[in-house]
């Protein structure tokens, strides 16, 4: 049939072009009875509880990524400056090591405040930020 169909034929549909020969004729095959196996039901009827309901947190995204931007920059001016070159420096590291050695827990951004919304130990961070200024005086030579 090598006939190209009128073009009123596409507003007819399918039915109507089978009827006139120009489309084949499909069969649906026969839909199965019952219930789907089982991996199809699971998969698709799957919700978790978390899917439904996420408690709230007491700190959004956005405090908790300033949060770590604090505490990144805090350890960096630590480490940096912890050999005390200028005045400057010596000013930066001794504000930040105080910082880092409070028991504060009243503030929100107080180093144990920070710890905690992160879900740091601040009792490591602060053995290790000892541990480094350590190792920076013994390159210096001070004892």
């Amino acid at each position: 049939m090598g006939v190209a169909p009128e073009t009123g034929v596409a507003w007819r549909g399918r039915r109507a072009a089978e009827e006139l020969g120009l489309a084949p004729v499909t069969v649906k095959p026969p839909r199965p009875r019952g219930r789907p196996p089982i991996h199809l039901a699971a998969s698709l009827n799957l919700v978790l509880p978390s899917q439904l309901f996420t408690p709230p947190t007491p700190y959004p995204e956005g405090e908790r990524r300033l949060m770590l931007a604090v505490l990144e920059d805090a350890i960096g001016v630590f480490l940096r400056h912890r050999e005390g070159a200028d005045a400057r420096g010596w000013r930066l590291f001794a504000e930040t090591a105080q910082w880092i050695a409070s028991d504060d827990t009243e503030s929100p951004f107080s180093f144990l405040g920070v710890c905690d919304v992160l879900g740091l130990e601040p009792s490591c961070l602060r053995r290790g930020l000892a541990r480094c200024r350590r190792m920076g005086r013994a390159r210096a030579g001070d004892p």
